[in-house]
């Protein structure tokens, strides 16, 4: 860990700023999550078999997790918990039991993949779950062994509670300067020995509105706000039953969180680009923006326009497309058109079509968002899958389709070509 920490200060003291390049977005991009789809995974004739799937579909690239929700990492880290190490079942399909008692011991699988990858034309874009770090129902992962690292939660009828109470990911603190040290130096590890295309960010947000309402973040927030907050968390959240309920502060409370995220993704790129200048630099964010406050990450453009009552100022500082290449925007809509989405009742945002110009508004030039597919939400109904997949790529600079695991069981891989 030493060893990486060393490392990542002398890729930062090197950074130099870079921009955006086209060529590093995906025509169509493939997601491959860990979890769902180990079993294939776990040989090289598997990933070959899947590869060769996808190369026929016209995949341009795959985005393999190289490091999980739960912390756990997929290729030969110093310091990281490695997913062959991994003391998690899995209970649905496909059912396995603990990696632990049968992953190969020796194989190195973002090695093999992207070896495979490399050898039938196709990039491989590392995604990296950032501020994942912990499985609540084993209670396993670093969150979990760093307990003073978790991202503390308000919780309706509980209070503060630790991230490793809520939900199956147990987040830690953004703000911490520990937890961003460490999360970089997963980064650097990988971009410094790896012949990776790219790296892709997930999960690099806050968890949801309730955290951090540590005493820590507390203090950083009364920093950046320039006076005391006299009742702690109320003037910022309060939360019942089922909802959040803003506080007088939660405009501020949100900016504020937005700048940690803005933070650590100017330090992430400089850490990428500072090893590898060629390197395609992107994240995946959800297309739900209007209500994205919820995860505090500004995803638009400097100069965006963003007719949004919750916006301030401080929001607005804290953008952070212009540092990516380009942005995975979640369109995980069931309803395809604008139209649609309006005759159900929801905003025309909350359909592929709506979502798709929304980001393309949103991001003004300064990345390309591709839209993305949640496969499931079409299960059953390949030909509103086919018509999803062609409004993405019609509206978008490309399209992403999450995950492999459906792709395979559904049987859809004639779909894919234009």
């Amino acid at each position: 860990m030493r060893v990486a920490i060393a490392a990542l200060g002398l890729a930062l003291m090197m950074a130099a700023p870079a921009t955006g390049r086209g060529d590093a977005v995906p025509r169509l991009a493939l997601w491959i999550e860990p979890s769902a789809n180990l079993p294939v995974l776990s040989t090289r004739e598997g990933v070959a078999a899947v590869l060769d799937k996808a190369k026929a579909a016209g995949v341009t690239v795959v985005i393999p997790e190289a490091k999980t929700a739960w912390g756990l990492v997929t290729y030969e880290s110093e310091f990281a918990p490695l997913l062959r190490s991994s003391p998690i079942p899995r209970l649905s399909p496909p059912v396995y039991d603990a990696p632990a008692t049968w992953y190969p011991q020796d194989y190195d699988l973002l090695q093999v993949m992207i070896e495979e990858a490399h050898r039938r034309g196709i990039r491989v874009h590392a995604a990296i779950n950032v501020f994942g770090e912990g499985y609540t129902p084993t209670q396993t992962g670093l969150a979990i062994e760093r307990p003073d690292w978790q991202a503390q939660h308000l919780v309706y009828a509980l209070g503060v509670v630790p991230s490793s109470r809520v939900g199956a990911v147990a987040f830690v603190n953004p703000a911490l300067p520990e937890v961003q040290l460490y999360e970089l130096a997963v980064i650097h590890e990988i971009v410094s020995r790896y012949d990776v295309d790219g790296i892709l960010l997930d999960r690099a947000r806050y968890p949801d509105a309730t955290a951090d309402v540590s005493d820590d973040s507390r203090a950083r927030f009364e920093r950046w706000l320039g006076r005391p907050v006299p009742r702690w968390p109320e003037d910022v959240v309060r939360v019942d039953s089922d909802r959040v309920i803003p506080g007088p502060l939660f405009r501020q409370w949100v900016a504020w969180r937005a700048g940690i995220i803005q933070q650590f993704v100017r330090a992430a790129r400089q850490v990428v680009r500072g090893e590898r200048p060629d390197l395609a630099f992107a994240a995946y964010v959800g297309g739900w923006y209007p209500t994205y406050w919820n995860e505090s990450v500004n995803w638009a453009a400097p100069d965006a326009r963003l007719p949004f009552r919750w916006v301030t100022a401080a929001w607005r500082q804290a953008a952070v497309a212009q540092y990516f290449d380009y942005l995975l925007v979640g369109l995980y809509y069931a309803d395809i058109s604008r139209a649609a989405a309006l005759r159900a009742r929801l905003p025309a945002w909350a359909s592929v079509e709506g979502g798709a110009m929304l980001a393309r508004d949103l991001t003004a030039g300064a990345t390309t968002p591709v839209g993305s597919l949640l496969l499931p939400l079409y299960e059953g109904q390949p030909e509103r899958f086919a018509a999803a997949l062609r409004s993405t790529r019609r509206l978008t600079g490309g399209a992403m389709l999450f995950d492999l695991v459906f792709l395979e069981r559904y049987g859809w891989w004639n779909l894919l070509r234009p």
